[in-house]
């Protein structure tokens, strides 16, 4: 995860050194003496360089942690996904579902209607009420409703929001 201090202060460096510079060129405009001195022995400059570094050299740091960050989450997503994925097989071979039963199914569990899955699956909608018809009986399970729920119920490990 990103470090917030140390974006903040990669930030604030920047910020800083923008309002050096525009403190430097009013003062070089108005004429300030001290300042063309010290414009003389670079002060300006070096300061300003060693802030944007500090601040380059903190963004690249964050910007590897992130990068590392993100590969973990999609690593992460994937294993999760693919956790589903085979619960959702298990599932589909323990009721012993036709392959258009799992299609269907999946189709069901994305929250599609009766008539979108036909136009999907290319099928008659009464085919459709025939195969949700079959899920339900095979699965043991009434109604969209419950066969959803029961498979989040062991996604979640049984987890509930009731105490």
């Amino acid at each position: 995860m990103p470090s917030k201090s140390r974006l903040t202060f990669a930030f604030f460096a920047s910020l800083t050194c923008a309002c050096v510079m525009m403190f430097e060129d009013i003062g070089e405009a108005m004429g300030a003496e001290w300042i063309e001195r010290w414009d003389d022995l670079h002060v300006w400059e070096v300061l300003i360089m060693m802030f944007l570094f500090g601040a380059i050299t903190i963004l690249g740091l964050e910007v590897a942690k992130m990068r590392r960050y993100q590969e973990t989450l999609e690593d992460k997503v994937g294993r999760a996904s693919q956790a589903f994925e085979d619960m959702l097989n298990a599932y589909f071979d323990q009721w012993s579902f036709s392959p258009a039963e799992r299609d269907v199914t999946r189709l069901l569990l994305k929250g599609c209607t009766i008539s979108e899955m036909a136009e999907i699956r290319n099928a008659k909608e009464g085919t459709i009420k025939a195969q949700t018809n079959s899920i339900y009986k095979k699965s043991g399970y009434v109604g969209k409703s419950q066969l959803l729920s029961a498979l989040l119920e062991d996604l979640t490990n049984g987890g509930s929001v009731a105490a």
